[in-house]
């Protein structure tokens, strides 16, 4: 597969399924080739892992690159961007080095400090695309003292800029504010390679009662168009948001490559275990049902000794701590690991649906419930089981999965099926008792937000408003006086004097003082 246009800078993109080398091809080239790199990680421990696969590959090729990892679970307590500039700055002349950084910094960082730097991204980067709503009707005052509105050129959307004469608040601050659905505006406007839009044209406007704020923040490759050169690994790169975002792009054509230097020797045979027909998600695990869920969920795990490797939403995991002592918990997000293929066993109870904070971003990019749920909940789960045995090409034992319920194990299989493992069984858990188990039907549907007032239309609208109700009342009280009979015709009352009267009372009293 080789697609691409001609625009300004390259991006090569390896695409292939978990296990089919995508990685191991990058970091190879990286170790071969002399030059200086960024390598951008998912996770700090993945990060650790890329760097002692860089030190043996580089020594079966001769070379001794400089390798620094930099990320916040190391010694120094200066801020891992202050550390990865004074890195970028240090190695400049280097021949051959590689510093490993998170996404998260890699996002951060300026594409004109990079002007030297080949960039290496394995998987794509989780904090790309951000978005969310606020209310703010009492603290928007504070956000219009520290930020700017500047037309973004789309009506009824602004660009949020800092202040010239203030200073970025300190992550610190940020963290500790009362307001913490506000701390990922603040970080969002903090980052300087970031644009953050939000939909209203003057800070007043979200004053208006019921009135939420949309905001959204979109890091793409662009960035990146000065550097030396650009390589990401993404198993689901194609239908991903980041595909649909780099297809408007003007600075950096996007090339796929299709990788499969692993081929497969031997066949497993993959039973996907599903428990309920119902679907999962964090708030029906909150309630009565959707907790009794859990409990035997967990109960039958417990009863035939899982010893796999499993993870769950936060608000999940106690149902499962020390009822499988011998399984071992992971984070749900594992994209890259190759620390889990001992396991011929895993277990995924998991939900990472769209949620009200997705609407604005779902607005941008046209996007609906089931691309937020295929890109995020999908694709965590099938990248959480292939980190087990069946990553190994030559596995030919069984290999189960655990998953909530039949819909996201017929996804999964399917997705698997694309993989080429072509012994894949659903096998349903009758065992667990909650099979039949009716979850009440969810009235969640994304829909476009309607255009929204601003203060000064809504302004104008109460004026208006005012207006036919002081019309009605004066309209109620005309009839209550006809029917009373008190009701005068239109004129001056004969008892109030003419205004020439008025004027010569108030010269004669002058006088008389």
């Amino acid at each position: 597969m080789n697609n691409s246009t001609s625009n300004t800078q390259n991006c090569r993109v390896l695409v292939g399924g978990p296990g089919s080398g995508k990685t191991s091809m990058m970091l190879n080239e990286m170790a071969a080739q002399p030059g200086r790199y960024i390598l951008a990680a998912p996770r700090k421990d993945l990060i650790e892992e890329h760097v002692v696969r860089l030190r043996a590959l580089a020594t079966s090729h001769g070379r001794t690159p400089k390798l620094k990892p930099i990320h916040s679970d190391q010694g120094p307590r200066e801020p891992v961007g202050r550390r990865v500039a004074e890195a970028l700055e240090a190695y400049d002349m280097e021949e051959h080095v590689v510093i490993a950084i998170t996404h998260e910094a890699l996002i951060a960082l300026e594409g004109a400090a990079l002007t030297c730097w080949h960039v290496r991204i394995d998987e794509i980067p989780d904090g790309a695309i951000l978005s969310s709503q606020v209310s703010i009707r009492t603290s928007w005052p504070a956000l219009a003292a520290r930020y700017a509105l500047e037309p973004s050129g789309v009506p009824g959307q602004s660009v949020i800029r800092l202040r010239p004469d203030i200073d970025n608040l300190p992550l610190s601050a940020i963290t500790e504010d009362v307001g913490q659905k506000l701390v990922g505006l603040h970080r969002a406007i903090a980052t300087s390679t970031r644009t953050v839009i939000v939909d209203i044209d003057d800070w007043a406007d979200a004053s208006l009662t019921g009135r939420r704020v949309n905001w959204w923040s979109i890091w793409s490759l662009d960035v990146l168009a000065g550097c030396e050169s650009i390589v990401l690994t993404g198993a689901s790169y194609v239908g991903s948001i980041l595909q649909r975002v780099m297809e408007g792009s003007t600075r950096i054509t996007v090339t796929l490559e299709e990788v499969a230097t692993s081929v497969r020797t031997d066949s497993p045979r993959i039973h996907t275990h599903y428990y309920t027909r119902h679907p999962g998600s964090t708030s029906w695990w909150q309630t009565d049902d959707g907790s009794r869920c859990l409990v035997q969920i967990s109960r039958h795990l417990e009863s035939i000794s899982f010893r796999g490797y499993w993870a769950c939403n936060d608000v999940v995991v106690p149902y499962f701590r020390h009822r499988i002592p011998d399984a071992a918990q992971c984070k749900p997000k594992q994209a890259g690991s190759n620390s889990l293929r001992q396991h011929a066993s895993c277990a995924m109870i998991y939900s990472n649906k769209s949620q009200a904070n997705d609407e604005p971003i779902m607005d941008v990019l046209g996007l609906d419930d089931n691309d937020i749920r295929s890109a995020r909940e999908d694709e965590d789960v099938f990248q959480f089981a292939l980190r087990g045995a069946i990553r190994a090409a030559n596995y030919n034992g069984v290999y189960d999965i655990h998953v909530y319920d039949q819909h996201q194990a017929e996804r999964l299989r399917d997705r698997l099926v694309t993989q080429r493992y072509g012994d894949v069984v659903l096998v349903p858990i009758d065992a667990a008792g909650i099979m039949d188990i009716a979850r009440p039907t969810s009235n969640h549907a994304y829909k476009a937000s309607p255009p929204h007032k601003s203060s000064v239309e809504q302004r104008e609208q109460n004026r208006l408003k005012e207006c036919q109700r002081g019309r009605r009342r004066r309209e109620i009280l005309r009839d209550q006086r006809q029917a009373e009979g008190t009701l005068r015709k239109p004129g001056r009352p004969r008892s109030i004097p003419n205004l020439g009267t008025v004027n010569e009372m108030q010269s004669q009293h002058k006088l008389d003082r």
